[in-house]
């Protein structure tokens, strides 16, 4: 396992994708957790999908008052896979990072993910700490081992796209998040890029916080989501572990 703090060659230059769905009232905390790390991202591409609130007026502020941040709005709502897949898209840096915009990145978010870089890896996974509403972050958290990435994934979606980051031609490789998915988009997206030969690594640092704020979720539809679920692990990638 890789401790962030054991390797700091020169880091490399990413970017940020942040898609938004009536989240006016916390994408600027997730802007501003990106733009305020030590080592800041190229760009920080912000895609709001189609809002029915004032998110975009909101991005487009945010564009306005930062050279960084591009604005990127959708005419209607597309879903957050072909919203993160559009954002891609604009991407110019080696690495992209898949933040949600309910979500944030800690100090040294960008230095402890990147720190998997140099070991050759395609997609480093980081820890987060989930907080309910106003109360106190948990105890950092991930569920992926660190070991047979294989067997985790096969375990459930155990990798957030917001506490991990991912080497551009490896979206680029597997065509970016499938926009069939409402959910289990992320757990597809990573059983597709190991199956096409992605290197993971985990590190021990924690570098988001993982927020429940209010507003709809697609995630909490239990019947989707069972089904998305068994989608996914039909993946041959997956079969052959149970097999």
């Amino acid at each position: 396992m890789l401790h962030a703090s054991s390797c700091f060659a020169p880091f490399a230059a990413y970017d940020v994708v942040i898609p938004c769905h009536n989240r006016a009232h916390v994408v600027a905390d997730a802007v501003a957790s990106v733009l305020a790390q030590d080592h800041p991202p190229q760009r920080v591409i912000v895609v709001d999908d189609g809002s029915s609130d004032d998110s975009a007026t909101m991005i487009r502020a945010l564009a306005a008052q930062h050279d960084a941040v591009v604005a990127m709005i959708l005419p209607r709502n597309v879903g957050a896979s072909q919203a993160r897949n559009s954002g891609a898209a604009l991407a110019r840096a080696d690495w992209i990072a898949f933040l949600d915009s309910d979500d944030i990145w800690l100090p040294g978010a960008a230095r402890s993910l990147l720190s998997g870089a140099a070991g050759g890896h395609d997609i480093v996974v980081g820890h987060f700490a989930r907080i309910e509403g106003d109360g106190a972050p948990q105890p950092p958290e991930c569920g992926w081992d660190g070991a047979s990435i294989r067997d985790g994934l096969a375990s459930g979606g155990v990798i957030g796209p917001s506490w991990s980051i991912v080497r551009r031609a490896i979206v680029e490789r597997v065509d970016g998040f499938d926009p069939s998915f409402h959910n289990c988009n992320d757990w597809d997206f990573y059983t597709r890029a190991a199956a096409a030969g992605a290197r993971f690594v985990r590190i021990d640092a924690c570098v988001a916080l993982y927020r429940t704020v209010p507003g709809s979720r697609l995630v909490n539809d239990t019947a989707i989501g069972a089904r998305n679920a068994a989608r996914v692990l039909a993946h041959p990638y997956l079969v052959e572990v149970a097999a």
